[in-house]
């Protein structure tokens, strides 16, 4: 993933991720740019990381990284301050990432991401170990197959709960959905999972 801005700001740590994201933000608006670099280097991974579970591409990924951040730059002053940037920035990707799976053609096979390697055998003396590895290694790949075929407004809502940890009231914020939407289509999604799962479980 491509660094969107320079050197990391060295602005002082708050209490609490509310009152840092809340005086980032002051900074920003005030044209401090330091503000928002340090916005982009606390939040740029997982933003890139919600991309990249979503579309399940680095290029796409990082495109939809870098206009979230742009989008979020030049709304700055939509943001309710007090608030956590994360769900905020969260709509913004999940938004262009929901975007581009209804425009892009359906893929039935994807690349998975470098980190989702087989890891290699620690050592050939510890006999469970390899075995264990390579089990954990497929079911991981399995689980990402089983998401990739998920309806999107559903695997949104999986991808943010599971994925990302983001609370229920976050997530309905996020997709713009109401809470019992949002536990609907975690259901069943989950039941799906279940299902196509069946086999490596």
């Amino acid at each position: 993933m491509r660094e969107v801005l320079g050197s990391p700001a060295a602005l002082p740590a708050l209490a609490n991720v509310e009152d840092t994201d809340r005086a980032l933000v002051v900074a920003a608006r005030e044209g401090d740019r330091r503000g928002f670099e340090t916005i982009v280097r606390t939040y740029q991974k997982r933003v890139y990381g919600l991309a990249l579970r979503m579309t399940r591409r680095h290029d796409v990924a990082d495109e939809i990284a870098q206009e979230t951040f742009v989008r979020a730059f030049t709304n700055l002053d939509r943001f309710e301050l007090g608030r956590p940037l994360m769900p905020w920035l969260a709509r913004i990707a999940t938004n262009l990432a929901l975007n581009h799976l209804a425009s892009a053609p359906v893929r039935r096979e994807t690349s998975l991401p470098d980190d989702h390697e087989p890891p290699a055998p620690r050592s050939a003396s510890h006999d469970g170990e390899p075995l264990r590895a390579l089990l954990s290694s497929e079911l991981t790949r399995a689980l990402d197959a089983a998401i990739e075929k998920l309806p999107a407004e559903q695997k949104a809502v999986f991808v943010l709960k599971v994925q990302e940890e983001l609370r229920y009231e976050e997530i309905a914020e996020v997709l713009g959905i109401s809470l019992g939407t949002v536990m609907s289509r975690l259901s069943r999604a989950r039941a799906k999972l279940k299902t196509m799962l069946r086999d490596h479980l």
